[in-house]
């Protein structure tokens, strides 16, 4: 599929009309779908996201052809849905649509198949959110850290991730003896 499109080629398609589309071609995979400020909102289980990834990209109408993003959000101080979630956006040139497909992850056994296989864009975006939310892409070929130590212990972005506390040092222009031991500058 070609990811470029000739002005003259572009048919701008309502929301709504996508949305129907999706439905009908992958409906029995998605646990929820609606339109939010003009975008398609789906919602699947992560054995059938590259499923809905591909019925995005592939079907007449639709042809969700660039990859935008992937990454994973820590929702575990919401009451609904909470625990991890993985979130892709895409985006249709053809037709000037967005979509985002939300994933629940369970936070006990954090696993998501790849979707590289569909987008290959997505291969560095897994990578980041495995590092990051501790989220294993099963499939990736190389599910390997990109920012952080190869020693590095825990998962910076989950919220249940706490910063190591620094040493209080005395501040040198601290005025009385409560501002340097409260780490205060005054």
């Amino acid at each position: 599929m070609e990811l470029t499109v000739d002005l003259a080629e572009r048919q701008p398609v309502e929301a709504a009309t996508a949305l129907g589309r999706i439905e009908g071609v992958a409906g029995q995979w998605l646990g929820g779908s609606r339109v939010v400020r003009g975008q398609l909102d789906l919602t699947c289980e992560p054995g059938a996201v590259t499923v809905v990834l591909d019925k995005l990209r592939a079907t007449r109408g639709l042809e969700f052809s660039f990859f935008t993003f992937l990454t994973g959000i820590d929702r575990t101080e919401q009451v609904e849905p909470g625990g991890l979630e993985v979130l892709v956006h895409v985006y249709s040139p053809r037709h000037l649509l967005h979509a985002n497909v939300r994933v629940p992850i369970d936070l006990e056994k954090p696993r998501c198949p790849t979707t590289s296989n569909v987008y290959a864009g997505a291969l560095w975006h897994e990578r980041e959110a495995a590092e990051m939310f501790g989220i294993h892409f099963d499939g990736h070929p190389r599910l390997v850290p990109l920012y952080l130590p190869e020693d590095f212990e825990g998962h910076p972005m989950r919220k249940s991730f706490r910063l190591p506390i620094r040493r209080i040092k005395e501040w040198p222009g601290a005025k009385d003896a409560g501002e340097a031991s409260a780490g205060g500058r005054g």
